[in-house]
């Protein structure tokens, strides 16, 4: 299990109870001792509930099996009453957790809690960078883990084209590269990417992806869905980015905004998050939680959560800020509200309960009536606010290595501690101390060597061993491209802007074989290829993808770009083609190995352009050029 790894390299091999133990009881025993149900009046979601107890006393006492009734309930194989009883290794977990003095994360401070840099105070990108590595370099040292060696040139040249302008560099990009022997290129290279309208692009996107659900919602008067509005959403988030407008003030911007959707593109987010396409509180507050707060609110809505210590007082006491807000997919107003919101019908519990308006586990506002969503930015985006800088620098540390320090990403709690305590509180210091400026630490990330490092499998590692080197970020993960990515890298290496990869034409058919029509060129293509946001290791791509890349016509039928470059450099080699080829694709130079296949592939065949349309075929088919390295 890979968080008995992080905690026991934290923990002198004793168990803590919010790496190993929590994920236990929540598996096996909240179901019946959580926050929703409480048999015998035991709640396990926390280690003070667990003291309290319930009707037969202590659920643990500190070194004491026989006053601890949760072992006693445990050992006689009394509990859990339905299912199978636990396994001698668990149960062995938690009689050393109860021996060891019930051991918690909060407890323990050590080294690794120190963020290494002065708080409040914004430092040079390659000294953050450093940082970080000294972080993810005494973890990998804590739990006996061998780093993976720095990328090469080639590998780092393709992962950071593609993670911050989202496609591949064409061919001229990459040998200019590759060619260079300065020693500060790999630093030039992600300034100049920073600067590129590509890097606005590509984290607009991934921000509409961020925002917007699976499905988007539909006017339930018209069934019309708004894929345009999402769009432009996506496009309002470029031009902030690309004019390094700063985190706090671009969050305001969206969460504070009224007027017509026309003029203010970013106000699409409540009709995205709301229901059948109308502003909700509810919806408001559950995805603000999320996205810019790190924080699962969503099961609180309804009762309180039955596995975290989330009330649902503090899910509608948040709510309450949106309850004046109203508005559908064209335009968005708030009014004035009061103080407190009622606990709607829908709700699993407590319908019709008044709750009085406050910030999540902060003070409570004394005005009985105002306009509440500024009122709520202005305590979300300050420096000293508990969540705001962690959770977008969780969120961007997610985005490069698939998975968060805090993980999951929206999961911010005491009981769900990150792996790297001291790591996350570096990059949520400096992201204040900066004033949230994205580009700053999104270049201090891209620096560190951690970021660098090559994504190959270490071979003298045992199975273990390797899956500790990836959860403790000491090798980059192999992550499959987004859609975007893909379609964009696509286009640049068949020199197709308006590549066209749909398998129906509108015209001759209204479905897909599914209930939704057929899209325009993007919506297919991302409906086609699209992934496991949540995990971007998991590869969900199957026969469809695949006959779609290997059968399509357009995509037999050869590159403009490579057209255009042989008119225009008539006495190139084979070899030479080829390396164009693999640079355009996959951006390195072919091994000596694949060259010569290729060049002898083309020499014996009756056409040259139609053997270098095959060549190119295979690449783009290649599980390389999918992944992002």
């Amino acid at each position: 299990m890979l968080v008995g790894v992080a905690s026991s390299a934290a923990s002198a091999n004793d168990p803590i109870l919010e790496h190993d133990v929590l994920p236990l009881l929540q598996k096996r025993c909240m179901g019946c001792h959580g926050g929703l149900i409480q048999k015998g009046k035991l709640d396990l979601r926390t280690l003070p509930s667990m003291l309290k107890g319930g009707k037969s006393g202590p659920a643990v006492v500190a070194g004491k099996l026989d006053d601890s009734e949760l072992w006693q309930q445990v050992i006689d194989n009394d509990m859990p009453s339905e299912g199978e009883p636990l396994s001698a290794d668990e149960k062995q977990l938690l009689r050393k957790w109860i021996e060891s003095g019930l051991p918690t994360w909060t407890q323990r401070k050590d080294k690794r809690d120190n963020p290494l840099l002065p708080a409040d105070k914004k430092h040079e990108p390659a000294r953050v960078a450093q940082a970080i590595d000294q972080h993810i370099d005494a973890a990998l040292k804590a739990a006996n883990v061998k780093p993976a060696p720095v990328a090469d040139d080639a590998e780092f040249l393709r992962r950071v084209y593609l993670d911050l302008t989202g496609r591949v560099p064409t061919p001229q990009q990459a040998a200019s590269f590759l060619d260079d022997q300065s020693p500060g290129k790999r630093a030039k290279l992600i300034d100049t990417l920073l600067a590129s309208p590509q890097f606005g692009e590509q984290f607009g996107r991934t921000w509409r992806e961020w925002i917007a659900p699976p499905e988007l919602p539909s006017d339930m008067n018209s069934g019309r869905q708004p894929i345009e509005q999402t769009r432009a959403l996506g496009k309002w988030f470029a031009k902030q980015f690309n004019d390094n407008h700063t985190w706090d003030r671009i969050v305001r911007d969206v969460l504070t905004a009224n007027g017509e959707l026309k003029n203010n593109p970013q106000l699409i987010y409540f009709g995205l998050v709301g229901q059948n396409a109308q502003v909700t509180a509810e919806g408001s507050a559950r995805t603000v939680a999320s996205l810019f707060m790190g924080v699962q609110l969503q099961c609180a809505q309804c009762h309180d959560d039955p596995y975290r210590d989330w009330a649902q007082h503090e899910f509608w006491a948040l709510a309450a800020f949106f309850g004046g807000t109203r508005g559908d997919f064209k335009k968005v107003e708030e009014k004035p509200g009061e103080s407190q919101i009622v606990i709607p019908k829908s709700a699993f519990r407590n319908a019709g309960t008044k709750v009085q308006i406050s910030f999540l586990r902060g003070p409570t506002p004394k005005d009985k009536k105002a306009t509440w969503r500024p009122r709520f930015v202005d305590w979300l985006t300050a420096n000293d606010n508990p969540y705001f800088a962690k959770a977008f620098s969780n969120r961007a540390w997610f985005y490069f290595f698939s998975r968060g320090i805090v993980n999951p990403i929206d999961d911010f709690r005491e009981l769900n501690p990150p792996s790297h305590p001291g790591l996350i509180a570096l990059l949520g210091n400096e992201f204040a101390a900066s004033g949230h400026d994205v580009k700053h630490l999104i270049r201090a990330i891209c620096n560190s060597k951690t970021y660098q490092r090559t994504s190959a499998v270490t071979h003298d590692l045992n199975d273990q061993q390797r899956a500790a080197q990836t959860a403790l970020f000491g090798r980059a993960p192999v992550r499959v491209m987004s859609p975007d990515m893909l379609f964009d890298s696509l286009k640049l290496a068949f020199g197709d802007p308006k590549l066209d990869l749909r398998s129906i034409d509108p015209k001759d058919g209204n479905t897909n074989g599914e209930s939704a029509a057929v899209g325009d060129v993007v919506l297919q293509f991302q409906r086609d290829f699209c992934i496991n946001e949540e995990d971007t290791t998991d590869f969900t791509h199957g026969i469809p993808q695949m006959l779609t890349l290997m059968n399509h016509p357009r995509l037999q039928a050869g590159s403009k770009a490579l057209d255009e470059h042989l008119k225009q450099q008539k006495d190139l080699t084979p070899p030479q083609v080829v390396e164009w080829l693999y640079l355009a694709t996959l951006s390195r130079r072919p091994s000596d190995e694949e060259s010569a296949e290729a060049v002898d592939y083309v020499k014996n065949a009756s056409d040259a352009i139609d053997a270098y349309k095959d060549v190119l075929w295979m690449l783009v088919n290649r599980s390389e050029f999918m992944l992002i390295r």
